[in-house]
């Protein structure tokens, strides 16, 4: 369906009168017919704290000026995600599969197909009358659909996210089943399987099986896992402004230390997530964790930000990411704090050169996940160390922390150019050392992986 300037130049009047130029220039014949005019406006103070931080990948094309159409039309080309082109793809698969609706929890899926983001994670557990209804419904043909319950419509619900789906609300005192048995009469006549979240609430899968009885239900990760395994232009952009965050981050980190001064483990966790969200993050990506360990530190591997006191002898290890836009970081180093023995800094290389075995093996279509990981993994077998490599040498990254595929033993999927992975070899012997890196790689050619991470690589030393 073509639309004509006399379709849109009234909305984007409107816009510029309550956001101004910036907001009424994001308002393109492509962004209406895609229905994303409000997750345009949602970008407009992203695009401005982007220009501030220098992102490194990001270039915004020809100035805005009087041919403003085409200036932004490639513009949001550029920065927006495809969700048509994702809708098509996860369509394609569902045919392939006889799955005919997908009902997606809050989580990286629904944001992936759809733009609907989470909300930043907590302990707390919130609930809502009927608040297990929340969900994406993606059907084969159907626009897609999401239902939530009135609390999150008023108080949780992102603006843009009501602007570019159709949402259905239910009421505080609606029945969750009965309003579950009309929306899913929308997708008729062809739901004979749905496909639920891994980790969907029993009480969805069980409202699900009363309304439904007949149905089969599947995983949804069958259609959408594979599908982002691989990353977009956009998405790669916007984990290299993640990396760039945690460069900065762990930059500044390394002048806040003070062995020996009371200093505590926790001190510098929580100056890291402040330092990511001045340098732009909208959070963390897991909880921070750095550690000590040395001779006089006998603690479980388990145990990792605590109340101790920074202590010279000692290596300190550090787990963090950063979160922007709903995309995921995962870095990591381990520092010295004073002068490090002999004993140390030969472990910290022989990490190293686990880890450089390990991104120059991410070539494309040349080895299975499982085969890197043992590449890296007999770098530190060689060494005498392999007892104490105790994990997988990484795992894929995107939307969440922790994605399929995972270099790990068993994993035989093939790598393919664009995969994200972590690659994070690792020797901890308690009581005497820990040394780690992780940094996050992109597959690549023969060449092997491309760190997104710029931050140095070598033994540091914190007198």
């Amino acid at each position: 369906m073509g639309l004509s300037r006399a379709d849109f130049e009234p909305i984007q009047q409107q816009m510029r009168l309550g956001h101004g130029d910036a907001a009424a220039a994001l308002v393109t014949p492509d962004m209406l017919r895609l229905g994303m005019v409000g997750t345009a406006v949602s970008l407009i103070p992203r695009l401005e704290h982007l220009v501030d931080l220098g992102a490194r990948h990001l270039s915004f094309g020809p100035p805005l000026g009087p041919d403003l159409f085409e200036a932004i039309d490639a513009l949001g080309r550029q920065v927006l995600p495809q969700y048509s082109n994702r809708l098509a793809r996860a369509r394609e698969a569902m045919e392939r599969q006889g799955i005919d609706l997908l009902y997606l929890s809050p989580g990286a899926n629904a944001q992936y197909l759809s733009g609907w983001r989470r909300g930043r994670p907590h302990f707390g557990n919130v609930n809502y009358p009927g608040g297990w209804i929340q969900g994406l419904f993606v059907g084969l043909h159907h626009p897609p659909v999401l239902a939530v319950p009135r609390m999150v419509a008023d108080f949780d619900l992102d603006p843009a996210t009501s602007t570019t789906l159709e949402v259905r609300v239910l009421p505080d005192r609606g029945d969750p089943h009965t309003f579950l048995d009309s929306m899913l009469s929308e997708f008729e006549p062809r739901v004979g399987a749905i496909g639920v979240e891994n980790r969907a609430w029993s009480e969805q899968v069980l409202g699900l099986r009363q309304v439904r009885p007949d149905v089969e239900l599947r995983l949804a990760s069958e259609v959408i896992a594979p599908l982002r395994m691989v990353k977009e232009v956009e998405e790669l952009r916007a984990m290299e402004t993640c990396a760039a965050i945690v460069d900065q981050a762990m930059n500044d980190i390394i002048g806040f230390l003070q062995p020996d001064s009371g200093q505590t483990e926790l001190d510098v966790a929580y100056e890291i997530d402040r330092l990511m969200v001045k340098h732009g993050a909208d959070g963390s990506s897991f909880v921070t964790n750095v550690w000590q360990m040395g001779p006089d530190e006998e603690r479980a591997l388990a145990m990792k930000a605590s109340r101790r006191p920074l202590t010279r002898g000692n290596s300190l290890s550090f787990d963090f990411g950063s979160t922007l836009d709903g995309y995921c970081y995962d870095f990591g180093r381990s520092v010295y704090l004073g002068e490090p023995p002999d004993e140390y800094r030969r472990v910290h290389a022989l990490v190293m050169q686990a880890a450089q075995v390990g991104i120059e093996a991410l070539q494309d279509g040349q080895r299975t996940a499982e085969d890197v990981d043992a590449l890296a993994r007999q770098v530190i077998t060689d060494g005498g160390h392999g007892e104490w490599f105790r994990h997988r040498l990484g795992h894929g990254i995107g939307l969440d922390v922790h994605e399929p595929p995972y270099l790990d033993r068993g994993d035989r999927r093939r790598l393919v150019r664009g995969m994200c992975f972590t690659v994070e070899p690792s020797v901890f012997i308690p009581g005497r050392l820990g040394a780690r890196t992780e940094d996050v790689v992109v597959v690549g050619g023969d060449e092997g992986g491309r760190l997104l991470t710029r931050y140095r690589r070598d033994l540091q030393v914190v007198a």
